[in-house]
């Protein structure tokens, strides 16, 4: 038997593989630039369901024009055939009411597919090592619920998130978020021991 093939071997293999790869810690300068790079435009959730819909979305439009020339027609054409324009009017708009209502629980799924696609984005922003969380000394108190979200893999406060990554991209000092990055990583820092340490 080959002690390459061993049950031990594939024991220690087993448990390698449980413990998780330790992530590359980035620069600052590169959780700068992925943080200058994030166009707050994508998480648009009004454009991404107006994506979703396609070709669909002139219907959204001509919504209440033509709601407004059906209504008008049913109650003349209602007063002409029946004597009865009240009647006419009042079930056409009980008729039109119906379908609005249809229409609207649909405009709903579109809303919510295109919010998902959002929490989705956001999600492959932060995923592994992260990106907000690590400016939470930039961030005032009010964003505290947000980054412990993030952290544990929550997504839904994405007008809150939108808003931090705007204000980190108008008002963050770099240099100051480099001296902390350095400070809280020394290990990357080129100017520590510990960098000068580990390369050698």
């Amino acid at each position: 038997m080959n002690p390459l093939d061993s049950p031990l071997k594939t024991d220690l293999e087993k448990e390698l593989q449980k413990e998780p790869v330790p992530e590359r810690i980035p620069t600052p300068q590169e959780m700068l630039s992925q943080l200058q790079n994030i166009n707050p435009n994508d998480f648009n959730i009004k454009a991404i369901a107006n994506d979703l819909k396609g070709n669909k979305v002139w219907i959204s439009i001509l919504t209440l024009p033509v709601s407004a020339i059906i209504l008008a027609s049913f109650t003349l054409l209602g007063a002409f055939l029946f004597d009865s324009p009240i009647i006419s009017f009042f079930v056409t708009a009980a008729l039109l009411f119906w379908i609005g209502k249809l229409f609207d629980n649909q405009q709903k799924i579109y809303t919510i597919a295109a919010r998902q696609e959002v929490m989705n984005r956001i999600s492959a922003i932060e995923e592994g090592f992260g990106l907000l969380p690590h400016f939470k000394p930039f961030l005032p108190q009010k964003y505290r619920h947000l980054w412990q979200s993030i952290k544990r893999g929550n997504y839904i406060y994405i007008e809150q998130y939108i808003q931090a990554i705007l204000l980190l991209q108008k008002k963050l000092d770099s240099e100051k978020f480099i001296a902390i990055w350095y400070l809280t990583y020394p290990e990357i820092d080129p100017d520590s021991k510990e960098y000068i340490e580990a390369g050698a």
